[in-house]
């Protein structure tokens, strides 16, 4: 008896630690959100693309979906240039989980470089955060933000025929002209990040590398 005491008393003491976490994390959620600096603009610098930029990576996109389904006999690397991946990404990620409007895709040294604007609110995804969400003032939530993240893309597992995974590992993130630990992003979105973070890809990908300023797509 005094064992299942014992046991319930740990058992109550664990989840008084996990909401007592679950509260700084809000609160400290709570002091960005009502940061001033979070709302500020970042340097930005836009690239210039044309229609034809855009037209051109679609056709390199398309290549790799004619290689998965074996119409394509090519190996060679597919490579798209920063006004190639801007004017694609214009085009398609102003709709989605986390709109991005207006967005500039930068590749620097190894890894790639996003600035994006979108509303607050549609950063906040996970619990707890999504939670305290309605407790926050509308006008921080529906108030454009400018997003910058940092890092690089992975591909492992899975086969040609099946599809693999792409995984994205942030190594800066900032809102506004704030720089902020990207975990505090991942805690925000959830580990999938709406499908940001983590998605399918052709099976025939073998590796996405930025290589002297172009996105390097390798296949199989």
């Amino acid at each position: 008896m005094l064992g299942s005491w014992v046991v319930k008393v740990g058992c109550f003491g664990c989840f008084v630690l996990v909401v007592a976490g679950l509260a700084l994390l809000v609160l400290a959620g709570g002091a960005v959100f009502l940061s001033s600096s979070i709302f500020g603009t970042p340097e930005v610098a836009p690239v210039a693309f044309s229609r034809s930029d855009g037209y051109s990576a679609q056709q390199k996109l398309y290549e790799i979906v004619q290689r998965q389904a074996g119409r394509s006999s090519r190996k060679d690397p597919i490579s798209l240039t920063e006004a190639e991946a801007n004017a694609f990404l214009s085009r398609h990620l102003d709709e989605g989980t986390v709109p991005l409007s207006p967005i500039v895709v930068r590749f620097k040294a190894d890894e790639f470089v996003v600035q994006g604007q979108t509303a607050l609110r549609n950063l906040i995804q996970s619990h707890p955060f999504s939670w305290a969400a309605p407790y926050l003032p509308s006008r921080y939530l529906n108030r454009p933000i400018w997003v910058t993240v940092e890092g690089r893309i992975t591909i492992a597992g899975g086969g040609e025929s099946t599809g693999r995974s792409a995984d994205v590992t942030l190594h800066d993130f900032a809102l506004g002209r704030q720089p902020i630990s990207p975990f505090f992003l991942y805690a925000l979105m959830g580990p999938s990040g709406g499908g940001l973070f983590h998605f399918r890809v052709p099976g025939v990908v073998e590796s996405i590398d930025v290589q002297g300023g172009r996105l390097v797509i390798k296949t199989r």
